[in-house]
């Protein structure tokens, strides 16, 4: 669930900063790292369910 939150935010964040500021980079690394853990979480939480 935290994974899902995270890729959503960093996503949003990205969307959102792309459509209003071009020149800037900040936010986009900022989503770029919580789309990273997203991706991280889900994945972690994919290996526990399957008991490896």
């Amino acid at each position: 669930m935290l994974g899902n939150l995270a890729l959503v935010a960093g996503l949003l964040i990205s969307t959102i900063t792309l459509s209003t500021d071009i020149g800037s980079t900040e936010p986009h690394v900022l989503a770029g790292f919580l789309v990273a853990t997203g991706i991280g979480l889900r994945l972690e939480a994919a290996i526990r369910e399957s008991g490896a």
